[in-house]
């Protein structure tokens, strides 16, 4: 029983730190071809943009995009993001077996993980 309880704990410590550390692939495009992309200071590249591994991070981050192309007004925002699955998960392996865990290791192990969504839209407007 003692090595169940502890590989559970060891299992628990280590699902929200993986989630934490882990990157999303992400699709990047606009209404128009070849618009320049920087996120978060880094030059992507070209719309469209496929499968470039983007960091996922734990607590309130934002994700800053810049899109550039002549013609066209600069769009300033932040990519859109969603909640990770690795954090729902170390959530429910701590309430489940929080009888067994330490409330500090708790609240260590579930933390919020948040990721950019997959696939990212943006619409650049015409300049004046």
């Amino acid at each position: 029983m003692k090595k169940i309880i502890a590989l559970l704990m060891i299992g628990a410590l280590l699902s929200g730190c993986a989630t934490a550390n882990a990157t999303t692939k992400v699709n990047i495009n606009t209404n128009v071809d070849g618009a320049k992309v920087v996120v978060d200071g880094r030059i992507l590249g070209q719309t469209p943009i496929n499968s470039v591994e983007i960091k996922n991070s734990s607590g309130a981050r934002n994700y800053p995009v810049i899109i550039e192309k002549e013609g066209y007004k600069i769009y300033h925002g932040n990519l859109e993001q969603e909640d990770k699955m690795g954090a729902i998960v170390a959530v429910i392996i701590g309430y489940s077996f929080c009888w067994l865990l330490l409330p500090a290791l708790l609240l260590f192990n579930a933390q919020y993980v948040r990721g950019p969504v997959p696939d990212q839209y943006f619409y650049l407007e015409a300049a004046d």
